[in-house]
């Protein structure tokens, strides 16, 4: 009698809700997803793609600010005509004339001088086409940033998922481990009824044959849980076998968060990959300006001052400055900045297109998420009941094999069922929360740090 108590008190002990009794928490794996979003190396190379594109846009705005830079030239000429040997000789001969040296004639000239070196500012005052490069740098910008947010939100997601799918394997391990002790205490009953004469060789073969199923059962079960912890750890950078602490079942009996339009209309709102096409269509926008925009005069400012020499010097009589406005205007190109336009013209038009389908798509993934977590959890019933009919069963058919009045067929039919019953009342608790997680994603419905994304580890 002790041994038939203790052993449904182990059997009934196992249910999904016996883990350590905890009250509801709306987001119990919150201290996972901010460790997952701090740590994950995939995210890091998102945070790096989104810091290259603002350094874009860095380099682009550069194009539109004034600009300083130090020019020097000397040359050595051979060869070159010489001013002087022309002017110098009408020079001494009106000096012979005048009879006077007023007239130079060692004048030594030539172009351009073998020196020359200038300081020069160029403020551009009209760019289309550095303008148009700022609004693609932007958006493009813009962007990489939503697309840092949408992988935020899949690793989040995938965090709670690979933690739910290593706590599932988990439970399993249990559950044979605990049939196991069933099985094995099965094993003695029936060697007892055999020296008792109430039972035949064949019910302790029998019951070694299920011992040693359950056994196989339970190596591959403790092998899946490796898997899946390691896989876990692995997401969130941690030694491979780290141990993971366990959050009891309890704390993922959550109902279901929203309606099926409400969940609709949160993830047309808050999905970034929307946000991220809208983007793409900005970009395309800026880029059929870019296309175009030599079709119109670019117009600078330049400052020079300088020196010019036919020597190296600096001295204050050969100094020179000149102020300019430059302008520059392609007249005709052979058409190309019109088949340009027509390209970019097309590339909007795309852009519009594949963001409706993404808002299709998306809308269908929410419908289809929120349809399989309603029936996740509405199966968490039926397997209630299904667990509940096993373990009367069991408890029935278990006293009546002690009694002698079961074969060992019923028994063992009957701890196959239970321990089915116990699989399948696990996995379909943890089946909902895993397509819980799914329409939380697809949804937008929790909200992503953005602190958390902005770290790099080196």
């Amino acid at each position: 009698m002790f041994i038939r108590t203790a052993i449904l008190t182990l059997l009934l002990g196992l249910a999904p809700t016996a883990c350590v009794a905890a009250e509801p928490n709306a987001d119990p794996l919150r201290a996972i997803v901010d460790e997952a979003l701090e740590a994950n190396l995939g995210l890091d190379q998102e945070r790096l793609a989104e810091r290259r594109a603002a350094a874009d846009v860095r380099e682009a705005r550069a194009r539109l600010l004034p600009s300083l830079r130090v020019e020097a030239r000397y040359t050595h000429f051979e060869n070159q005509t010489n001013i002087g040997d022309f002017i110098n000789p009408a020079y001494a001969t009106l000096n012979q004339l005048a009879g006077t040296d007023a007239f130079p004639t060692n004048i030594d000239l030539t172009f351009p001088q073998r020196y020359e070196s200038h300081v020069r500012l160029v403020q551009p005052l009209f760019n289309e086409a550095a303008r148009a490069g700022l609004a693609v740098a932007s958006a493009r910008h813009d962007g990489q940033k939503w697309q840092l947010a949408a992988a935020a939100r899949r690793l989040a997601a995938d965090a709670q998922i690979a933690y739910l799918e290593q706590a599932s394997a988990r439970r399993v391990v249990e559950i044979y481990d605990a049939t196991l002790a069933t099985v094995r205490e099965n094993e003695r009953v029936a060697e007892r009824l055999l020296d008792a004469g109430r039972a035949t060789p064949e019910a302790v073969q029998r019951a070694r044959a299920e011992r040693a199923e359950v056994e196989q059962s339970l190596a591959e079960a403790r092998e899946r849980h490796l898997a899946a912890s390691r896989a876990f750890n692995q997401l969130l950078l941690r030694p491979l076998d780290a141990p993971i602490e366990a959050i009891a079942d309890s704390a993922f009996a959550l109902e279901m968060p929203v309606g099926s339009e409400e969940a609709v209309e949160r993830g047309l709102a808050g999905r970034e990959e929307l946000r991220q096409t809208d983007a793409a269509l900005r970009t395309a926008r800026a880029a059929k300006r870019a296309a175009t925009s030599g079709m119109v005069p670019s117009v600078a400012g330049v400052l020079d001052y300088g020196f010019q020499g036919n020597d190296v010097t600096v001295r204050d009589d050969d100094h020179v400055w000149s102020a300019s406005i430059a302008v520059t205007w392609s007249l005709f190109d052979g058409g190309g900045d019109l088949a340009r336009r027509a390209a970019a013209g097309y590339e909007v038009q795309r852009a519009r297109t594949a963001r409706r389908d993404l808002e299709d798509r998306i809308a269908l993934e929410i419908r289809t998420a929120h349809e399989a977590a309603a029936v996740a959890r509405q199966a968490i019933a039926t397997a209630d009941v299904r667990l509940a009919a096993a373990t009367a069963t069991f408890r029935l058919v278990r006293r009546r094999f002690e009694e002698g009045a079961a074969s060992p067929f019923e028994l063992v039919d009957a701890r196959a069922a239970l321990t089915n019953a116990q699989l399948n009342r696990v996995l379909t608790a943890y089946r909902y929360a895993i397509r819980r997680v799914d329409l939380e994603r697809a949804a937008a419905l929790r909200d992503i740090d953005r602190e958390l994304m902005k770290g790099v580890r080196s």
